[in-house]
């Protein structure tokens, strides 16, 4: 699929600088990652003990093909090119092939065709930093890689005080379309926020959230935290937005998705995974991104925190 029109702002070296390092602190003005990944990514040794788990139809075709949306770094994003996705997601995938001796085919495609695509056996997995929860769990299979907190963007002078999700009530907020953040927004609405609700606006892509949100039609977005600092970083040379990380929001463990009748895929992955904790590339993939932070010490399938 070819790629769509990238928020100006997401071009070149901003696409490019994996940013966003994972922090305890609060806001994009701490320090920040700027290293920019190399084009040598960390490479992995084959398992053939792993390798043998993958289902026939992988084994024949040495091809697992892996649905993203290429518009949320540090996760997933275009390099120069417009056709190469590279982030954190790519090289963690690119290793898992190395493992298994496959090759990895990424397909670009937007963030709510990705689960569809999946369930019509267009893709073998999806990798695109979707977080698990019980109503996921109970559709698909997660196999964990990464844990990241919730992160809140505001314009950079915060004109309405905004420190936690406490203070959202009320407001305009942008947010992704189909995404576990939109559910956690429209929970406060029934709950914490339910005699101040907020105007929830979702969109087909996060710059299209931030674009509101710099435009001023958005008081607040929510995303995962390394990718509002991210942004906070590298929009406007770090000017346009601050990034806030709010633990009250609850963890949340990321996880790449199967289909229900595709365990041997995903427990040859999850056996993947945790090769590369063994070996310590998985560290050195999440080092090069800045996000070591949020590292898990093994990977376990369906684990809702």
């Amino acid at each position: 699929m070819s790629p769509q029109p990238r928020h100006p702002a997401l071009t070149a070296a901003a696409a490019l600088a994996a940013a966003a390092l994972f922090l305890a602190g609060c806001s994009a003005t701490d320090e920040v990652s700027q290293e920019v990944p190399g084009k040598e990514r960390p490479t992995a040794s084959l398992n053939t003990d792993v390798q043998a788990m993958l289902p026939d139809r992988i084994q024949e075709s040495g091809v697992i093909t892996v649905g993203t949306e290429a518009y949320y770094p540090p996760y997933e994003s275009f390099a120069d090119d417009d056709s190469t996705i590279i982030g954190l997601d790519p090289d963690l995938l690119h290793a898992i092939g190395d493992v298994l001796g496959v090759e990895i085919k990424l397909e670009n495609m937007a963030f709510d065709g990705l689960l569809p695509a999946l369930d019509a056996k267009r893709l073998d997995i999806v990798s695109a930093a979707l977080t698990i929860n019980a109503d996921r769990v109970e559709k698909y299979d997660f196999v964990t890689y990464f844990n990241t907190p919730q992160g809140i963007t505001v314009p950079a002078d915060n004109p309405k005080g905004v420190k936690t999700r406490d203070d959202l009530c009320g407001l305009n907020v942008a947010v992704l379309d189909a995404s576990h953040q939109l559910s956690l927004l429209e929970a406060m609405n029934a709950d914490l926020c339910a005699d101040n609700e907020m105007t929830i606006t979702a969109f087909t892509s996060d710059a299209d959230a931030l674009q509101q949100l710099q435009s001023g039609r958005a008081d607040a977005s929510i995303s995962q935290y390394p990718v509002a600092a991210f942004s906070a970083a590298n929009f406007g040379n770090g000017k346009i937005f601050t990034a806030i990380s709010d633990a009250s929001f609850g963890p949340s463990l990321l996880g790449e998705v199967f289909r229900k009748d595709d365990s041997q895929l995903r427990d040859a992955v999850q056996a993947a995974i945790n090769d590369l904790i063994e070996s310590g590339v998985y560290e050195e993939v999440l080092d090069a991104h800045g996000l070591s932070v949020g590292a898990i010490t093994q990977s376990e399938i369906n684990e809702i925190p």
